[in-house]
């Protein structure tokens, strides 16, 4: 069976190799546990690999999900989008503000600011417009490039589609009709999506191929995530809940890390995943002395014991002895604080006799 990598090596992990290709699954959990994140790392794993990718945008504007994608270091130049959010269109009869929809493709490259509605025109969104829009853009690509197809969409999100969705439509013959569109062009999907109601069981989730439901929740003072795969036919699957990070480098999941029932990771958690976290630990203390060195070296000031702890910090955290690694560390920042403190100091001096 051909897998298809989800971008994040942790959640392959549980997928056991991957999404299984060419069909839809939904990416669904509460606001701020990572939806747009993973499929954000879904697409660019497929631009990396040469793929043609198409984000469908619907719940925040193309240059917004730019912006906040690039606090990862991420590009998404490469990525085709179809931009269906709401702008402003002003009604001047009225004299009134109302929101208007658009249906816009293009490359993220030429994303920059909001829309406005007098350059595009305006037409209703909904999930046949939608499915309209992705079939040109489908056909437009196998024209230019001889043949060539998008392998990997993402519509982020389901429930935006379908509150924009027009009034009296059945939704779920739309989304029938919708879901097997996407099988059709052989597309390995993510919808992301919520139920609209708690106690409704909404269409995409009964048809969709696979369920992968991300957690979010307060313990203490600290947000938690975890994620889970609820289902995923055709294939074996990890379904026990696994913690999840959001860092600096986007999102990482820790496929043999277990959580408890209170939220807090297991004792029996594996030593790769302990390392991992100390060594992250080290790394950010490890930036930070570095740019007090630099900070010393700008007022010339003595480095060489510093250096020489650094030196000694390093070795200790290649050799994972993380401890050790922030003792050298802390010994090396004290150093170079004290040296800053110095340099002030006397400068004050200077500055007094002057």
């Amino acid at each position: 069976m051909e897998r298809v990598s989800t971008g994040v090596e942790g959640l392959d992990k549980m997928l056991h190799g991957g999404l299984p290709a060419g069909r839809p699954y939904i990416v669904t959990g509460p606001p701020g546990s990572g939806k747009t994140i993973l499929s954000m790392h879904f697409l660019l794993d497929g631009i990396r690999n040469g793929e043609q990718c198409m984000l469908v945008a619907l719940d925040e504007p193309p240059n917004e999900i730019k912006a906040n994608m690039a606090s990862f270091g991420w590009s998404l130049d490469q990525l085709t989008t179809l931009d269906a959010t709401p702008d402003i269109k002003t009604h001047k009869k009225r004299n009134v503000i109302d929101v208007g929809t658009t249906l816009d493709v293009r490359d993220m490259e030429q994303v920059q600011d909001v829309r406005k509605s007098m350059q595009i025109r305006t037409m209703e969104v909904s999930i046949h417009s939608v499915q309209k829009m992705i079939k040109q853009s489908a056909r437009d690509l196998r024209e230019r490039a001889a043949g060539g197809h998008y392998s990997r969409i993402v519509i982020d999100s389901m429930t935006a589609l379908k509150r924009f969705s027009l009034k009296g439509e059945d939704s779920r013959i739309l989304l029938q009709s919708f879901l097997r569109f996407l099988s059709e062009l052989e597309v390995t999907a993510l919808i992301v999506s919520n139920a609209l109601a708690p106690d409704a069981l909404e269409t995409e989730f009964l048809l969709a191929r696979g369920e992968i439901l991300l957690h979010k929740w307060i313990d203490g003072n600290s947000v938690r995530r975890a994620v889970s795969i609820e289902r995923m036919r055709g294939t074996p699957f990890d379904d026990r809940l696994r913690p999840v990070e959001i860092g600096n480098r986007g999102m990482s999941v820790f496929p043999t890390a277990a959580i408890t029932s209170r939220g807090q990771l297991a004792h029996t958690v594996d030593r790769a995943f302990l390392e991992a976290r100390d060594a992250d630990e080290v790394n950010a203390r490890l930036d930070d002395v570095l740019a007090a060195l630099e900070s010393v070296r700008e007022v010339e000031g003595e480095t060489k014991d510093a250096e020489a702890a650094i030196l000694r910090g390093i070795v200790a955290l290649q050799r994972k002895r993380f401890e050790e690694a922030v003792r050298h560390l802390i010994t090396a920042k004290t150093r170079l604080t004290e040296e800053l403190r110095l340099h002030d100091a006397a400068a004050k001096a200077r500055g007094r006799e002057e």
